[in-house]
């Protein structure tokens, strides 16, 4: 039997048309580039055909699309990590972007922010900046207790506990931050 004839085209297509622009949303705030968002909820679509109906036969198909579609932008994510600071750099001056109005110094400034936080994220366990990826796309405690197939009444405490874990080890950045560019001006004084 072909995958093909395991989903009837009607039912697929109205899932996609349902999850497929917010899942774009999610992952594009992930990954800041919408092709690469695309990609990503393009491949998550094609293992959802790919597995059958079944996925969808509890009625929580939306919650393994959204579940499937944070992980894979984590390890985009982390993938992404491992280019040089240049090609990001062409990468992002290429083309134009929204923030095309602001000046140079401010792009650059939530630019340097922004990888910061995809820093952090990427050390996170999965779990941790899946939950913190669901709430801050939008998504309520149901939504993501469905996403991530937990308890609703979980999803407080696990984010609270994934904020705690990212506040740490944000800070802990600045402050080494902090010291290499003292080191850096101590050095240049003498």
């Amino acid at each position: 039997m072909s995958m093909a004839a395991s989903w009837v085209e009607v039912e697929f297509e109205a899932i996609f048309r349902e999850h497929y622009q917010r899942m774009v949303r999610v992952t594009r705030r992930v990954l800041r580039c919408d092709s690469e968002a695309e990609e990503v909820c393009t491949e998550v679509f094609l293992r959802l055909y790919r597995s059958g109906p079944g996925v969808a036969a509890g009625g929580l198909v939306g919650g393994w699309l959204y579940r499937t579609a944070t992980r894979a932008s984590i390890d985009a994510l982390r993938a992404n990590q491992r280019h040089s600071l240049e090609e990001e750099l062409e990468g992002a001056s290429s083309g134009p972007n929204e923030d095309s109005a602001d000046g140079p110094l401010t792009r650059l400034l939530r630019g340097e922010r922004i990888a910061e936080v995809r820093t952090v994220l990427t050390r996170l366990r999965v779990e941790k900046a899946q939950i913190l990826l669901l709430r801050y796309s939008g998504l309520s405690y149901k939504e993501i207790a469905e996403a991530m197939q937990i308890s609703a009444n979980s999803v407080g405490t696990m984010l609270a506990r994934a904020e705690a874990e990212f506040s740490t080890l944000y800070e802990r950045r600045h402050q080494f931050s902090r010291k290499t560019s003292q080191l850096e001006t101590a050095k240049e004084r003498r």
